[in-house]
């Protein structure tokens, strides 16, 4: 079954072959198509940038649940931080779709670079669900081990994704040869 992403790129890409063929008649390449028209590549490229704004959607609604919990606002936080969970959970899907498309083609530099977004991106899926864990036990009254035990491990799931580095979607397209 395909995505409802990939079924409307594929429309569109349909729409602009067809008009293309009216327009000019001529035998050109789309952008990031290959010499066999060939749109796979720039697939992985709209799906890794997909991916990555979720990322960063996410990240920033966790940084937001975290400024709610420490005004101590804990059901703006936990509403912050529930949201960049699913974000994050959105990206880390669209990362590990874009590797798996990357394979596929067998362009192994882009998969390499989709795959460590999914790494990075499940850190960052833990620290959220540890934030959420302590916004969570800080509403409910829980004392300041149980809260400081969450908190320290998202600091260190934090740090974690930090190492990684999480590309952005131009090192996809150089890595894939559609600069």
């Amino acid at each position: 079954m395909i995505s409802r992403r990939q079924h409307l790129f594929r429309i569109g890409a349909t729409a602009s072959i067809l008009v293309s063929g009216c327009l000019g008649g001529d035998d050109r390449e789309l952008p990031g198509m290959d010499s066999d028209g060939d749109s796979q590549p720039r697939e992985v490229v709209i799906t890794y940038d997909e991916a990555l704004t979720a990322r960063n959607d996410a990240v920033a609604a966790r940084d937001e649940g975290i400024t709610a919990f420490n005004e101590n606002a804990y059901a703006d936080a936990i509403d912050a931080i529930e949201t960049a969970r699913s974000g994050c959970e959105d990206a880390e899907d669209g990362f590990a779709e874009a590797a798996d498309l990357a394979a596929e083609i067998e362009e192994e530099t882009a998969a390499g670079i989709c795959e460590t977004a999914v790494d990075e991106t499940a850190l960052q899926a833990d620290a959220t669900d540890a934030a959420l864990s302590a916004a969570q036990a800080a509403r409910d009254g829980a004392d300041a081990e149980t809260i400081n035990g969450h908190i320290e491990r998202f600091r260190s799931l934090r740090e974690d994704a930090a190492a990684l580095t999480v590309e952005d979607t131009d090192a996809v397209a150089s890595a894939l040869g559609l600069e």
